[in-house]
């Protein structure tokens, strides 16, 4: 990420307003020099005004200094319209970019990679409460008061030339020195993104609605108050401490720059004491040495921008980094699978985790049909979902589709042979049409074939029963909105993948998305989904061996390997690991036992 200091950070920024709202950007730039002109001219009048009652007149000064404070209230409202409106335009044009960045890569690694998390969090600004299209406002408040003090100085040098010039280094010196302060302190708080994240995490949870029914139950409402307190406190105690370490070096050197002054106002108090300089020349002279001194203040305004000129440094990197785990891949991926997917010698860990989930797992899942995988937790059956799907790629080995490795194909064109149905699927809060129709974006016109995915999956009634049909929020926190229960969640998930198979999907994965329903429920759907999705190869994870046993096939992973691979009965017969799991299930609902 480039230095700080190595562009000024009010001009990045004024650029970045430039280029995503030019005209907003340039009216802000005229409010600015006109706004921070005022002042001086405002001085300069003041003390013509002085000199002109005086001399018994003073009527044009005083209509000049009227229309000069008249103009200085009007145009404050003005210029913070416009960088509140910049500031919104800019920060939804970013964040756009942001948006896309993040989605631009085919998989997960890089939305589960802590690292990426606080860049992320960096490239936004949150967490030191400004973004760069925020920043906006503050660009008109340094560069104001940076014309003013320009301006002001520009006075001091009609007076002695050399007074004005022996103020700059004065100046410079003063605003280099805080400026590197607050960047050591700044430094405090990127090198604790990570706690600073899990700070905000406890607020988010005290805030959230949706975990309100376990933190009240369990008590927990205060508790992440008063821990996001500590947590938070425990990084501002560093930033604090940081911010008073400096405080000798800005008394000696705000002390010499007061000296600075103090010295050439003296002066002028001794030539307007002498008649050298008229009472309203003397005014003016003054008020130009005391407003100079805005240049050499950095406040937090500077400080915003800089942190702003960050966060826009970070969003270029992730713009020319090369995300996430998954890239390459260029053919077409039409009709597969016709023949057959094949894990070969397939070894994957997750990043951060010393042992592997599979360390040589060999397995073909023929196309056309249905394969049942069970196993403990932590066996790897999500695991292996999650590569097939090519959301990350095998750390060795391969994976191949009709003979051809997945790597080569284009990953999104893979996506959409894909319907996926995870147990911790997404409840989009958002209309119900828009979740099932999600399942494929290019069909989401086609009404009749969402109603009759949803038919299909049994959520007809669900949308039959709410108030605005189809275009219910799914949300109580919308207008007219409304909250589903956890099986009517599960039916509309599950239409949403008939949808994606009815628009082409060729494998179907079912990953437990019906862990809501009871089991005779469960049966029934999965029932009604093999025969539908009949001629579609169909992965099944399941705990309830109601629904295992309908599958063609049936494989048991155990640490990473398959260890018993056949049909129900086939292996009941065999008397091996799956049998044994299928007895003890069977012992507690006899009635499932029944049916074997």
């Amino acid at each position: 990420m480039g230095s700080i200091g190595s562009r000024s950070p009010a001009l990045r920024i004024l650029r970045l307003c430039l280029t995503h709202q030019r005209g907003l950007a340039v009216a802000l730039v005229i409010c600015v020099v006109v706004a921070g002109l005022i002042p001086p001219a405002f001085t300069v009048a003041t003390g013509a005004l002085i000199d002109a009652v005086a001399g018994g007149g003073g009527w044009l000064a005083l209509a000049v200094v009227s229309a000069l404070y008249l103009a200085q209230h009007v145009l404050a409202p003005i210029q913070q319209e416009i960088g509140t409106a910049l500031a919104r335009r800019v920060d939804a044009s970013l964040t756009e970019q942001l948006m896309g960045v993040l989605a631009r890569p085919p998989g997960l690694v890089h939305l589960e990679d802590p690292a990426m998390q606080d860049a992320i969090a960096r490239a936004q600004g949150t967490l030191v409460g400004v973004t760069p299209g925020g920043a906006a406002p503050h660009v008109a408040r340094v560069w104001m008061q940076r014309c003013q003090g320009i301006a002001s100085l520009a006075i001091v040098g009609t007076w002695r030339w050399w007074a004005a010039l022996a103020l700059v280094p004065v100046y410079a010196l003063a605003f280099a020195a805080s400026r590197w302060h607050w960047h050591q302190v700044t430094q405090v708080i990127h090198g604790r993104v990570d706690e600073l994240r899990r700070a905000y995490y406890l607020r988010k949870l005290a805030l959230s609605a949706e975990i309100a029914k376990e933190t009240r139950v369990f008590g927990l409402a205060s508790w992440l108050v008063d821990r996001y307190r500590s947590a938070w406190t425990a990084v501002m105690d560093d930033v604090w401490r940081k911010r008073s370490e400096g405080w000798l070096a800005a008394v000696v050197i705000y002390g010499a720059m007061a000296a600075a002054e103090a010295a050439i106002l003296i002066g002028v108090a001794r030539q307007a004491a002498s008649g050298e300089l008229t009472v309203g020349r003397a005014v003016i002279i003054a008020g130009a040495v005391v407003a100079a001194g805005a240049l050499g203040m950095f406040h937090d305004g500077h400080w915003y921008l800089g942190e702003a000129a960050r966060a826009l440094a970070q969003l270029a990197d992730l713009q020319r980094a090369e995300l996430g785990g998954v890239r390459g891949g260029t053919a077409p991926a039409g009709d597969l699978p016709r023949h057959a997917i094949r894990f070969e010698a397939v070894r994957f860990g997750y990043a951060g985790r010393d042992a592997r989930v599979f360390d040589g797992l060999d397995l073909t899942i023929e196309a056309g049909r249905s394969l049942a995988i069970v196993g403990e937790n932590g066996a790897g059956k999500t695991t292996l979902v999650k590569l097939l799907a090519r959301l990350y790629d095998p750390d060795h080995g391969r994976i191949t589709v009709d003979g051809i490795d997945l790597r080569e194909l284009a990953p999104h064109a893979w996506h959409r042979r894909i319907a996926a149905i995870f147990q911790d699927f997404t409840q989009f809060e958002l209309s119900a049409e828009d979740n099932v129709a999600f399942g494929a974006l290019d069909r989401r016109a086609d009404r009749a074939a969402v109603e009759r995915a949803a038919q299909q999956a049994g959520a007809g009634p669900v949308v039959g029963r709410l108030a605005r049909g189809w275009q219910t929020p799914l949300s109580r926190q919308f207008s007219a909105g409304t909250q589903l229960s956890g099986g009517e969640w599960q039916r509309l998930a599950l239409a949403r993948a008939l949808f994606a198979v009815q628009a082409g999907a060729g494998v179907l994965v079912l990953d437990e998305p019906t862990a809501s329903l009871d089991v005779r429920g469960e049966a029934e759907v999965y029932e009604r989904f093999l025969e539908l999705t009949r001629g579609v190869t169909t992965i099944v994870i399941s705990h309830r061996f109601s629904t295992v046993r309908r599958a063609d096939r049936i494989v048991v992973l155990e640490h990473g390997s398959v260890v018993e691979d056949g049909s129900h009965d086939a292996l009941i017969a065999a008397g091996g690991r799956y049998a044994t799991m299928y007895a003890l299930q069977a012992a507690r609902f006899a009635p499932e036992a029944g049916d074997a």
